[in-house]
C-alpha cells in the first residue's frame, strides 16, 4: 500500500467522520423542529382556549348588561379587557369597538380600592360623568350588546 493508499484511507475516514457529524446535526435539527412545532401547537391551542373563554365571558357580560344586572360602565370596562387579553375574531370587532371606546372614555375614573378612597363629592362627580357617558353610548351599547350576547 503506497502513499496513495494512505491518503485514500485518510480521506475516507475524514469523509465518514464528516458524514457522522452531518447526520448527527441533521438529527438534532429534526428534533429541534419537532419541539418547536409542538410548542407552536401548544401555543395555538392556548390562544384558542383563551379566545373561547373571552367570547363566553363577553357573551355573559353583555347578557347581564341587557338584563339590567350590570351597569354599562362596568360592562364596557370588562368587555374591553376581555377583548384585549384574548384574540377575538372579526365578527366581534365592530361591536367591541363601542365597548372599547367607552372604556377609553372611562379610563381616568378610579376603580375598586381607589374608588373607595374617593370623597363623596369626588364619587358624585365621577358618577355624573359616567352617567353622561352611558347616556351618550346607550343606543350603540344596546345594539352591540344584543349582537355580542348571541355570538358564542
Amino acid at each position: 500500500m503506497g502513499e496513495y493508499g494512505v491518503w485514500l484511507i485518510a480521506a475516507t475516514l475524514i469523509i465518514v467522520v464528516l458524514m457522522v457529524i452531518a447526520g448527527r446535526l441533521l438529527w438534532q435539527l429534526r428534533e429541534q423542529r419537532q419541539r418547536e412545532q409542538a410548542e407552536r401547537s401548544g401555543f395555538q391551542n392556548e390562544l384558542e382556549v383563551q379566545g373561547v373563554a373571552a367570547r363566553e365571558g363577553i357573551s355573559i357580560l353583555t347578557r347581564s348588561y341587557l338584563a339590567g344586572q350590570l351597569g354599562a360602565s362596568e360592562c364596557a370596562l370588562r368587555v374591553a379587557v376581555l377583548a384585549e387579553t384574548a384574540a377575538v375574531d372579526s365578527a366581534y370587532s365592530t361591536d367591541i369597538a363601542v365597548f372599547s371606546d367607552m372604556a377609553a372614555s372611562l379610563a381616568h375614573i378610579p376603580t375598586h380600592a381607589d374608588w373607595k378612597a374617593l370623597s363623596a363629592e369626588e364619587r358624585a362627580s365621577y358618577s355624573a360623568e359616567m352617567g353622561l357617558l352611558e347616556a351618550r353610548y346607550l343606543d350603540s351599547l344596546q345594539r352591540a350588546a344584543e349582537h355580542l350576547s348571541k355570538i358564542t
